[in-house]
């Protein structure tokens, strides 16, 4: 039988007869299927009858599998399953005999822009240059051509596209979606050697930490949501004290630790230039965080209409006498739980404080692909690498835009 002139939807039927003589599960079979139907529907748009090579890269290039678009959120997986649809066809064209092995996913399908398919050539030549073994270049070309096909989900096409937050964003993805964090310092190694290459992304490493965590349970922190629904609630809480919706605000907006909260004494606040200078009780650092216009209303509120008269110099003093200092955790814990359950957004076994809110910020820059450097200085951590500890969070989504460092490189989200 000439294969060639079988229509495409003869061609795929053939491919799914195969698929059941092999043996493969029904809702393997049934993925696949779906995949075909997309690719004949395809064909029938552009007027086609019969496979091509044009046809087959139109659909390995369609990027609906992109989902949702306005979010460029990069699925890996099925991206590698529209090129095994093609390698399906391609094969049995040629043989007879459809090809069941995974796919080459670098030699096999081209990379479509220029100028990374020539980088990632250069990067290829420059591990042999080095003489690497050849599974230390097997795992470094896979891990940096995920790279390369997540900037092109991203509608990149050259080096100097890449911004600021796009490094780890897809460390972020690439860690939840296909790698354990105890698993990425092997192959991040490659993606350190590829981004040293070009005088485009070099700067980029510093974007990469110098060492990965152990694994750690996962915390569910805030969703975008939840945080909205928080804030929306200290809004129209009238009920709720000056100082309790200060400390919230601060708690969620800054991922402050409970003991730091509890030790900001009034000459800590500098109102002319709007800062608040911290000195971290945990580690003895000092740094600075934002005095935002929400934090600093809120503040101003409490100082004047609700704060008790003391000769203490703490800005948060206990609501009844004797009026000192909070109790730190217990305290804070305390505001935080009543806050958050009066704002309808449920535990799901979430322990409620200061943790949490850190997380949660960390976890939003995160999202919104601050670099991890700018994340460890809004979070006063002294070294950057402790900010991995958050991609083990919650869901972790593709930056569709990425934040400038502002004055001072402190993020004043």
């Amino acid at each position: 039988m000439d294969r060639s002139t079988l229509k495409l939807k003869e061609l795929t039927d053939a491919i799914l007869t195969q698929m059941d003589a092999s043996g493969f599960m029904e809702s393997t079979r049934g993925f696949y299927t779906t995949l075909f139907n997309k690719l004949c529907r395809m064909a029938k748009e552009r007027g086609d009858q019969y496979y091509t090579i044009e046809l087959g890269q139109a659909f390995i290039n369609d990027q609906s599998h992109v989902i949702p678009q306005n979010t460029e959120r990069y699925h890996h997986e099925r991206s590698v399953a529209y090129k095994r649809c093609i390698k399906f066809i391609e094969s049995y064209l040629e043989t007879g005999v459809v090809d069941w092995s995974p796919a080459q996913r670098c030699a096999a399908f081209p990379i479509k822009s220029d100028e990374f398919r020539t980088c990632f050539s250069k990067f290829l030549a420059e591990m042999e240059e080095r003489k690497l073994k050849p599974n230390t270049i097997e795992g470094y070309r896979r891990f940096t051509y995920y790279f390369i096909e997540y900037l092109e989900g991203k509608g990149y096409k050259f080096l100097i596209d890449i911004k600021s937050g796009d490094v780890v964003a897809f460390i972020a993805v690439i860690c939840k979606e296909r790698y354990q964090t105890t698993s990425l310092g092997s192959h991040m190694s490659g993606l350190k050697l590829f981004l040293s290459m070009f005088r485009e992304t070099e700067p980029f490493l510093l974007d990469i930490p110098e060492h990965l965590p152990k694994k750690r349970d996962i915390l569910k922190v805030y969703s975008d949501d939840e945080y909205n629904r928080i804030i929306a609630h200290l809004e129209k809480a009238d009920g709720l004290s000056f100082r309790n919706k200060a400390i919230t605000i601060l708690a969620m907006n800054t991922g402050l630790r409970a003991v730091d909260i509890c030790a900001i004494r009034l000459q800590d606040i500098d109102w002319e230039h709007n800062i608040i200078h911290i000195t971290q009780r945990k580690t003895g650092r000092a740094y600075d965080i934002p005095l935002t216009e929400a934090i600093g209303n809120v503040i101003v509120d409490y100082l004047l209409n609700e704060r008790p008269a003391s000769n203490q110099d703490f800005v948060f003093l206990r609501s009844i006498a004797p009026y000192g200092p909070l109790m730190s955790h217990t305290g804070i814990r305390n505001i935080l739980f009543n806050v958050v359950n009066d704002s309808d957004v449920e535990a799901n076994g979430r322990s409620y404080g200061t943790r949490i809110t850190r997380h949660s910020v960390a976890s939003r820059m995160l999202r919104n692909g601050v670099p991890f450097p700018v994340i460890s200085e809004a979070l006063g951590h002294g070294n950057k690498n402790s900010v991995m500890i958050y991609i083990t969070t919650d869901d972790v989504k593709l930056a569709g835009c990425t934040l400038p460092l502002p004055r001072g490189g402190v993020y004043h989200g």
